[in-house]
């Protein structure tokens, strides 16, 4: 399991969010059903599909240890500023490396996972120094963690850190603006995505030009029967207004944005069958056309984003080609 904590604290009461029009073409039929042939504790915890180390606690282990150095690398070596501060409280904080670079380059923002409850910005720098090389800034953006928070006000962070960027894109003239998220990330970089109004009140979102979402989970209805929500703490009625895999995604045709989504051949199942969902809901049912899905040989829930500090990784070059033939 992801570094999951043992918590006590209700979630804080705060304004629902609507469910979208979406949610009435996904029937009940095909909801993933719980069932006692199911094991959902490790269906839920990536650690446990790995194939590289002998226990879950090995992987966890090493992917902390792997991103931290590989971050601190990325600090190291980069012209940046960090803690810069997109809201109020103490997590709201993001990282641009990448700052000798011209005004007008290419931005990726990086979103990382740790089911809402673990992980930080400050080891979460590893993309930065290959597509720094490439002449492409990387802003990481922290948040603050639940049980702190709840996953709502999450939710709402991410859209604050968006804006900060979107003005900073527009006040630096750049070229163009891509996210990025990993597992938990990839699920903020989607209910980002999926909201029209932030669009529509935010000029700078003009630059958005792609998004890459990598290991993603998309459908919380079954997460609140796990242990992840020991410190998420979801109601189950929450879990449809929390799931990109119910939401609207049609006014992004228009922008003609690009959408990647990946995931690890030694992902869990599920995990795997949520990437693919999302493709199905955004291809089939927005019918929108740059759309790329693909599981990756032989990589798990992990080592699909450790290769991003590599100068020369499939991810990186996929991001690398994409900026290159767009802008």
């Amino acid at each position: 399991m992801w570094f999951v904590k043992k918590m006590g604290n209700i979630i804080s009461s705060v304004k629902s969010p609507a469910t979208n029009e979406i949610s009435s073409v996904v029937s009940n039929e095909k909801m993933s059903l719980i069932t006692d042939s199911m094991d959902l504790e490790r269906e839920y915890s990536p650690s446990c599909w790995s194939t590289r180390f002998s226990s879950a606690q090995e992987v966890l282990q090493h992917h902390v240890q792997f991103v931290t150095a590989a971050s601190d690398k990325a600090t190291n070596d980069i012209p940046h500023k960090l803690e810069i501060e997109y809201g109020s409280t103490p997590g709201q904080k993001l990282d641009i490396l990448g700052t000798d670079l011209p005004n007008d380059s290419p931005i990726l923002v990086f979103v990382h996972g740790g089911y809402w409850q673990q992980m930080s910005r400050e080891i979460s720098r590893y993309p930065a120094l290959p597509l720094y090389r490439s002449r492409i800034k990387t802003i990481v953006v922290g948040y603050d963690l639940c049980p702190d928070v709840t996953l709502p006000e999450i939710v709402r962070q991410i859209e604050n850190a968006a804006r900060f960027v979107f003005e900073y894109a527009e006040k630096m003239g750049s070229r163009g603006v891509y996210f990025a998220g990993h597992s938990a990330g990839a699920h903020l970089v989607a209910k980002l995505l999926a909201n029209v109004n932030f669009f529509e009140n935010n000029p700078g979102s003009h630059r958005l030009q792609g998004a890459f979402l990598i290991s993603g989970i998309y459908d919380l209805r079954e997460l609140v029967h796990t242990s992840v929500n020991d410190a998420v703490q979801l109601p189950q009625e929450w879990a449809i207004p929390l799931s990109p895999l119910f939401d609207c995604f049609n006014h992004l045709q228009m922008r003609r944005i690009r959408i990647y989504i990946l995931a690890g051949q030694n992902d869990s199942p599920t995990f795997k069958k949520q990437s693919r969902e999302l493709f199905e809901l955004l291809h089939n049912t927005c019918l929108m056309q740059h759309m790329y899905l693909e599981i990756k040989d032989d990589m798990d829930h992990f080592d699909i984003m450790e290769c991003l500090a590599e100068n020369d990784n499939y991810l990186k070059n996929l991001m690398v080609h994409d900026v290159r033939k767009h802008l």
